[in-house]
């Protein structure tokens, strides 16, 4: 089975810092793949990183609940499934900003 992070740059150090984090090898695992889903839709997060410590994805990736009852859409390109509509949306919103925000706190570290 291939890497899933594969296409990551330092994917395997990430690897590791999250076992580190977290000692759950199923959220490890769902970070990861997370990151890779946004680098697919949204670019190379290790480019994002190094122009701007990926604030301009942050941005993109920023959807409160305040934007789901106004029903207005998230800024990012990354389809989202669910069957709670813009609720579905905003969760899996939230789980994407948190595993990218991991990430670029890792690459803090570096």
């Amino acid at each position: 089975m291939a890497d899933i992070a594969a296409d990551m740059e330092f994917a395997e150090e990430f690897r590791s810092y999250l076992s580190w984090t977290y000692d759950n090898p199923r959220v490890v695992s769902d970070c990861l793949s997370r990151c890779r889903r946004v680098q697919k839709f949204e670019g190379d997060l290790w480019r994002h990183y190094q122009d701007d410590r990926g604030q301009l994805l942050l941005d993109k990736l920023t959807y409160t609940l305040e934007d789901v009852q106004k029903c207005m859409k998230p800024k990012h390109s990354i389809p989202i499934k669910g069957t709670k509509g813009l609720k579905s949306v905003y969760e899996g919103t939230q789980s994407l900003m948190h595993s990218v925000n991991k990430y670029f706190e890792f690459l803090s570290l570096r």
